[in-house]
């Protein structure tokens, strides 16, 4: 649908050349484990995530209704991503939802503590906010990213994890590598390894 309809984007507010601002991803390259390399604005990039949230309201007053734009698509792209990335981390989306509405931390703080019965020092909240949230919402994007590219670009091969029985991609993302294993890696997820780990 995007590129259906897109078209460069052309300033006109902050500047009055004619020159085009391309917001453009090539990430169709992959280092030796099998991740993907993003290049230019991507959502693949927790430093571009940060740079969104931190501009966040402004980003979206410049591209309300302005459906031409390469910046529209990329705020909605990245309005559900959060939605996605978020849904399991209430703690996480409600910092998003007071930082976006200007509060300062020490307001989130008192709000956190007053909602979830948890206080978090300041220098956690900004912690999360700076660096957290934004990786956890890029590495939502690169499992999109991973998804799309093996159904519909390259096969991919899938396999259920044999504790939580969910089909997962084989790749190293999701299951650690182990040369003894047919396919080249554990029977076990990434997710339930580590969880049992915490629990030991």
């Amino acid at each position: 649908m995007k590129n259906a309809y897109r078209r460069p984007i052309v300033p006109t507010k902050l500047t009055r050349s004619k020159s085009y601002i391309p917001l453009d991803d090539k990430t169709f390259i992959f280092d030796d484990d099998g991740f993907p390399i993003p290049d230019g604005i991507s959502l693949l990039k927790p430093e571009i995530c940060s740079a969104i949230l931190c501009n966040y309201s402004r980003l979206k007053q410049d591209s309300w209704g302005e459906y031409d734009k390469d910046l529209w698509y990329l705020m909605e792209d990245f309005d559900k991503l959060c939605d996605k990335a978020l849904a399991n981390y209430p703690l996480y989306d409600r910092i998003v939802e007071y930082k976006i509405d200007g509060l300062q931390n020490i307001d989130i703080q008192e709000k956190i503590q007053m909602e979830f019965g948890i206080k978090h020092s300041l220098e956690y909240i900004s912690s999360l906010w700076r660096n957290k949230i934004p990786k956890l919402i890029a590495s939502t994007a690169e499992d999109e990213y991973l998804d799309n590219y093996y159904l519909n670009v390259e096969k991919g091969k899938y396999k259920k994890c044999s504790r939580c029985g969910k089909i997962k991609l084989a790749h190293n993302k999701y299951f650690s590598k182990n040369k003894t294993s047919k396919d080249g890696f554990y029977s076990i997820c990434k997710s339930c390894r580590n969880s049992k780990a915490k629990k030991s």
